[in-house]
């Protein structure tokens, strides 16, 4: 109860503008200063004010006291932020927010984009598709001519990892600079007729400024012996690999399964005799393939050699569809998790149906096109009369596939949605319900925990409780679901 009042009171605090700034107007950032005729200000401002100003001041420690103790709500609330944290931690949220406002990848004049931070790549895709790098055959490239250069920006995906690549010239115009944004290092090769160049690429946090203590230098003369008479050099991006060269191929030749010959995956089942198996092909013997020896009733691991698992290289499993990602085994799960060539039923009953993302997508917009959500938030009118049905409508969204179902029960309703495809554990995803007055007048949310693969996370509201959103003339509410993800907090500095 005691939290409650403390938060109560620091919202009254806040909507008296008692906690603002009196020169920024923002929220108070500590240590705060008491200045002499102004009042309180923010330690961002007294830095950048007071030198020039010469104030009279004193700390004020006992607002900062205070301050400390408070969860304070995030400068893009009016954005859709609903985050309360300390003061002490407000600013590093802040920095890294998803509904922060950002500008465009590309140069201002090239593009005048502002959005929300968890919108940027998604405009990124669809209004500058020619600057996003597709893989072939694990390396992305492009050619530029480094005697008429102009900034490069660049968007490619690895192993479900965004990262941004941008070359522009420095300020001495003598030699180019490299920037990487992303989770993994990258090796750069810059390829002519006869020569390489070849650099490795140390990946920055996405809240790093694209200037040039943060650039990687590549002297244009460099380049010049690369390249040769009227000729365009061609840039390659690869991933930065562990060098294994023959170690791999031993740790490779003992983790062979005798039966299927692929490379084992933990588990790594043992016979009594100590011969290795993997879990799939144990699973279908009731002997050893090598001794011919029975199983042990209960399954014996073999963990010595399932600790070199994560070095050593594995083939993704839907190579056989197309896939040509080859990952070190402490990357595999994650790539297959994602992997956009893994293969998908149909969710609709009695729909034989089979295909990868894209196609279900495309299978969904020409045979079920009225069960199809397109977008992220679906919309439609309810009405709080005792009557029951059952709808089930589908979202292909963020490469996974998402199942609304939507009952209304005789004396209540109730939703949930659910996660019907593998996907990446670093990603959550929750949907969010609004009830609204058909006038706009009244609005009800709430937000489910996560959604899931199954239905744990259903959200019910009672026909009495829907009375106040009804319209009193049409009898009908207005309901909105909307999936949304927890995106890795990006920050981008445009010049």
């Amino acid at each position: 109860m005691a939290n409650k009042n403390i938060q109560n009171f620091a919202k009254e605090m806040l909507n008296e503008n008692v906690f603002s700034c009196r020169v920024c107007k923002n929220l108070l950032a500590v240590p705060v200063m008491m200045v002499e005729n102004i009042g309180d200000v923010c330690h961002s401002c007294f830095q950048t004010k007071n030198e020039e100003n010469d104030w009279n001041s004193l700390p004020n420690t006992t607002l900062d006291t205070i301050l400390r103790k408070l969860l304070l709500p995030c400068k893009f609330q009016s954005e859709g932020c609903e985050t309360e944290v300390l003061c002490d931690v407000l600013k590093q949220h802040e920095n890294k927010c998803s509904y922060r406002l950002v500008d465009c990848l590309m140069p201002k004049e090239q593009c005048e984009w502002l959005g929300k931070s968890a919108d940027l790549f998604k405009h990124f895709e669809e209004e500058h598709e020619t600057h996003v790098l597709k893989e072939q055959c694990g390396e992305y490239s492009f050619e530029i001519d480094p005697r008429n250069f102009g900034t490069i920006t660049k968007l490619l995906t690895y192993n479900n990892k965004t990262h941004v690549l941008k070359i522009k010239k420095s300020d001495d115009d003598n030699s180019l600079l490299q920037f990487l944004k992303g989770e993994s290092n990258m090796v750069v090769e810059y390829t002519g007729k006869s020569n390489v160049f070849e650099t490795k690429l140390q990946a920055l946090s996405f809240d790093v400024a694209f200037d040039e203590r943060n650039g990687q230098k590549i002297q244009l003369s460099t380049l010049k012996e690369v390249m040769q008479e009227d000729e365009v050099v061609k840039v390659v991006i690869k991933p930065e690999k562990y060098e294994l060269k023959d170690v791999n191929y031993e740790i490779t030749k003992h983790l062979e399964c005798p039966v299927c010959k692929d490379i084992m995956r933990q588990p790594i089942l043992l016979c009594c005799s100590g011969h290795s198996n993997c879990q799939s092909c144990r699973n279908n013997l009731s002997r050893c393939p090598t001794c011919r020896k029975a199983f042990p009733v209960q399954n014996i691991r073999n963990f010595s050699l399932e600790a070199l698992t994560p070095f050593a290289e594995y083939e993704c499993v839907y190579s056989q569809f197309g896939c040509t990602s080859t990952l070190l085994g402490s990357e595999i799960d994650e790539h297959e998790d994602g992997c956009t060539y893994q293969t998908y039923e149909c969710p609709k009953n009695n729909c034989e149906f089979k295909g990868n993302f894209a196609a279900c997508r495309n299978h969904f917009k020409v045979q079920h096109t009225c069960d199809l959500v397109k977008g992220t938030v679906y919309e439609t009118s309810i009405f709080p009369i005792p009557f029951t049905y059952t709808r089930k409508l589908y979202f292909f969204e963020y490469g996974n596939i998402f199942e609304l179902s939507f009952t209304h029960h005789q004396n209540s309703c109730s939703c949930f949605v659910r996660i019907l495809t593998k996907y990446n554990k670093r990603d959550k995803y929750y949907f969010i319900v609004r009830l609204v007055s058909s006038d706009d007048a009244q609005c009800f949310i709430t937000k489910s925990e996560c959604c899931l693969d199954r239905n744990d996370n259903e959200t019910s509201f009672m026909n009495n409780n829907l009375l106040p959103y009804e319209d009193s003339f049409q009898n009908k509410i207005k309901f909105y679901c909307e999936i949304k993800k927890t995106t890795v907090c990006i920050n981008t500095n445009n010049e």
